[in-house]
């Protein structure tokens, strides 16, 4: 049996405009909605620590509920495929505010403060992983920065 060795594509090239690390956000949340639906069809449910006899996990909570630590699996997710959508030559274009849109953006306007990356000293807002400018992972713990 062969040592399986995963290989994801480079995609430090493609920035990504700020609607686009908006978009981020929104998908990160989805996503944790559509692993707990699928856990919970599973006969999972919440427990303080991971228990796979019982079925248990931690993270059966909303998204707002999740620690910093595991929204960011979920963002860098969004961002890589965001990312990737790009890289393969595909355009993602809103094409009207909806009211689901406006939602979200009051709700990730209301939690920002700005910060700076390190890197390229581009404007970024808490919790987001890559520099949308440079590419750069920003590696910041933000529980550090309440």
């Amino acid at each position: 049996m062969s040592t399986y060795s995963p290989k994801q594509i480079d995609l430090s090239d493609i920035e990504l405009s700020d609607d686009l690390n908006e978009l981020q956000e929104a998908i990160a949340e989805n996503a944790h909605e559509i692993w707990s639906q699928n856990r919970i069809a599973e006969g999972w449910s919440y427990g303080p620590k991971r228990d796979d006899e019982k079925k248990e996990n931690p993270d059966l909570v909303p998204y707002n509920s999740l620690s910093d630590g595991e929204k960011q699996y979920d963002r860098e997710m969004a961002m890589k495929t965001l990312k990737l959508v790009r890289k393969l030559g595909y355009d993602i274009v809103k094409r009207e505010e909806t009211e689901l849109y406006r939602v979200l953006i009051n709700r990730l306007h209301n939690s920002r403060q700005e910060f700076h990356c390190r890197k390229c000293d581009n404007v970024i807002y808490r919790y987001q992983v890559f520099c949308d400018k440079c590419g750069a992972l920003l590696d910041i713990d933000w529980n550090s920065l309440k």
